[in-house]
């Protein structure tokens, strides 16, 4: 009878299972794919190696995760570039919304709201800036009414990380006055903000990895040659059972042939 050698396939999984689950913690979860991916580009500003995966726990979204011993400091760089961010209200998220049959000025509401929700993230979405609120003053319009509807105004504050903005004012203006009906970019007062860039960690920093300490940029390349060498003996070990067991049934039917030709069967 001929045996062959199947060691287990998940053997290495297993094992390296709890290695993979400590080397890692999220520090964010259930974002976009976009906010998702700022997050990671803040904590990699700040020397912070942070990876993007699927979140588990919610169906098409995203989770940043970050080595053990980096929480602390990745979650003080969240806090300081105020991420991950709320989204606001859009248009079609704020139409429709409330009452059964809604009031005209509820209507008007909302869809200013919506409009600055819109405003919003499209300044938000330009590298540089951290933070946008956009407050508009827009008079309602009647169809009753022959007088034309008074001007729209707005006043935008804009965050943005470091000394000089990464857009001029009358940009902002231009962006925000395009999208209100009955407003010109004169109407528009914008307000910058600026934030300090975080100061990146020292290179020779040094991260740990269980009870060893390395520097920060070798943190990838030991968890690697870690995680390698553990596969490595999961699979060694798995030989060995089989090999073990394997020289047990031949060891066994020896000694069963022996014990024939010891006491041989009378004719």
């Amino acid at each position: 009878m001929r045996a062959t050698l199947r060691p287990p396939r998940h053997a290495a999984l297993v094992a390296l299972a709890p290695l993979l689950a400590a080397c890692s913690v999220p520090v964010s979860g259930a974002l976009d794919d976009s906010e998702a991916s700022r997050v990671v580009v803040a904590l990699d500003h700040a020397s912070i190696e942070a990876s993007k995966e699927a979140d588990p726990n919610a169906e098409g979204k995203w989770r940043v995760s970050v080595p053990r011993d980096d929480v602390a400091r990745a979650l003080g760089v969240m806090h300081d570039e105020e991420l991950p961010r709320v989204t606001p209200p859009g248009v079609l998220d704020a139409v429709g919304k409330g009452s059964l049959v809604p009031s005209e000025a509820a209507e008007h509401a909302q869809l200013v709201a919506g409009t600055a929700g819109d405003l919003e993230r499209s300044l938000e979405g330009i590298d540089g800036v951290l933070c946008a609120r956009v407050h508009l003053s827009v008079p309602p319009s009647s169809p009753l009414r022959d007088v034309a509807p008074a001007r729209a105004s707005a006043s935008v504050l804009l965050e943005h990380r470091g000394a000089t903005p990464p857009l001029s004012a009358d940009a902002v203006a231009r962006l925000v006055a395009g999208g209100v009906a009955n407003m010109l970019p004169a109407d528009v007062a914008v307000v910058f903000v600026s934030q300090p860039v975080p100061a990146s960690a020292p290179e020779n920093g040094l991260a740990h990895v269980g009870p060893i300490a390395v520097a920060r940029s070798s943190v990838r390349t030991l968890q690697a040659g870690t995680v390698a060498l553990v596969a490595l003996v999961a699979i060694l070990s798995a030989v060995t059972l089989a090999l073990s067991a394997r020289l047990s049934r031949l060891r066994a039917e020896l000694a069963a042939k022996l014990a024939e030709r010891a006491d041989p069967r009378p004719q």
